[in-house]
């Protein structure tokens, strides 16, 4: 390894990183993954998927207690934490064993440690046996993700103040718990402590948890909190009266990218507090060295650092491919879970567009289930009806949302979105329903 010199050097092993690898190797190319932790990165170590195993187990409780409704007599003695934590563990271990198999199985090599520029061709890594190597490689691709931001009043020391990481890991649940931040990451976080027995409480700076989203779907948010038993308290400036009170504390202020040991300068790389600079061909400001997912700052989410790195992939071995970004759906599990694709109506200058709504409590399926808590919106044109927007809160909506996505990317209509092509009974009816609402002509609502 210490003399090859390689078509393709990934700095970073999450899915932006491990995507891009693949589709190097699968056009053909050399390439290297320089991982410093775990294969598989924050999303299947310390985020996406331990947070939602969590989720599952309780989802999975939350059945068994409504079971009765079903005549089926069954109870729950006890949730043993430690057992669950372990059966979480076992999973990411299972995933992250495939996902090395699958990587080694195009050929790729990977070398465990930090990595860091020399100069715009080579990168030092020092590797876990404390062996400093110097690679060269034709193009470079970053790919080293983020981390939990802190707050300069609250220094995470990981005991009584602590971060996402260390609230995935904790062997005890917090008799009680400050939940600083009430974001996704907040409001998961605190959904799964108050789940398992945890005295949650939730302080937002803005004035409506999950900034950015319409207010309508923030105001259901706070309720659904609020009824799990989770103090939700917003336009909060000043932490002082709250510090004191909780046994833990979990900073969920966002995330930030990783770049602080990289030695970007030598390299002749431009970046900022927020990020690595790219262009829409995710190059940076040195030609042949590209940078996708969390690390540029432009989204925190899975998903679109793997459509990214297959980009920059594609680009870094020739191709000229420009980031024409879909809509991208954003989920929140809670208790039900949340989603919305595309900018809601607060977001919408001017009068120009109107929503179509369907109760789950309409909805044979979710009657069925037992779920019939939350709507379908779908927000148009109100002219031409074409789907700007959607939001989901219920049971699937993170799956049910992707339809709304594909309809927005494709420029559908209300009316695109025929009766037919949804199948009874089922979830996905409300968002057929939604649509009909908005032309007002709806079979299964009362009359306006």
């Amino acid at each position: 390894m210490k003399n090859k010199q390689y078509d393709l050097i990934i700095l970073g092993g999450g899915p932006a990183g491990y995507s891009a690898a693949i589709k190097a190797a699968q056009m053909g190319a050399s390439a290297l993954i320089m991982e410093k932790e775990s294969l598989g990165g924050t999303c299947l170590n310390r985020g996406c998927v331990p947070t939602k195993f969590l989720w599952e187990t309780l989802n999975i409780a939350k059945k068994i207690r409504k079971s009765s409704s079903f005549g089926i007599t069954a109870s729950i003695e006890k949730i043993d934490f430690a057992a669950v934590q372990q059966r979480k563990a076992k999973t990411t271990e299972t995933l992250l064993s495939g996902l090395k198999k699958l990587v080694e199985s195009y050929s790729i090599d990977i070398v465990e440690g930090p990595g860091r520029f020399c100069d715009k061709n080579n990168i030092e890594i020092t590797t876990r046996n404390n062996e400093t190597l110097k690679i060269k490689a034709k193009n470079i691709i970053i790919a080293t993700g983020s981390s939990p931001k802190s707050l300069k009043n609250l220094n995470i020391g990981h005991k009584k103040i602590i971060d996402s990481t260390d609230a995935l890991n904790l062997r005890e649940i917090p008799k009680s718990l400050l939940v600083v931040g009430g974001g996704v990451i907040g409001i998961e976080l605190a959904t799964i402590m108050a789940g398992f027995g945890s005295q949650v409480q939730i302080v937002e700076k803005e004035s409506q948890v999950l900034p950015g989203e319409d207010s309508e779907l923030a105001q259901e948010a706070k309720k659904i909190l609020e009824r799990q038993g989770i103090n939700v308290q917003t336009s909060v400036d000043k932490l002082d009266d709250y510090i004191n009170k909780s046994e833990k504390i979990l900073v969920a202020v966002g995330r930030k990218p990783n770049i602080e040991s990289l030695a970007l300068e030598k390299a002749g790389i431009k970046y900022s507090q927020k990020g690595i600079e790219v262009t829409s061909h995710f190059e940076t400001t040195q030609p042949g060295i590209y940078a996708c997912g969390d690390v540029t700052g432009n989204s925190y989410l899975a998903y679109t650092a793997q459509a990214e790195g297959i980009l920059a992939a594609e680009n870094a071995l020739g191709n000229k491919a420009v980031s024409e970004y879909p809509p991208i759906v954003r989920v929140v599990f809670s208790f039900p879970p949340i989603a919305s694709v595309g900018a809601g109506e607060n977001y919408r200058s001017g009068n120009t567009v109107s929503a179509g709504r369907f109760p789950f409590a309409s909805n044979s399926k979710a009657f069925i289930l037992g779920e019939r808590t939350g709507w379908v919106k779908v927000i148009a044109d109100k002219k031409t009806g074409r789907i700007f927007a959607g939001q989901i809160i219920g049971p699937e909506a993170g799956n049910l949302i992707s339809v709304i996505a594909l309809a927005i990317k494709h420029k559908m209509t209300v009316k695109d979105l025929s009766r037919e092509m949804f199948f009874h009974p089922a979830l996905s009816e409300t968002i057929h329903g939604a649509c009909e609402d908005f032309l007002n002509r709806s079979v299964e609502l009362p009359k306006k």
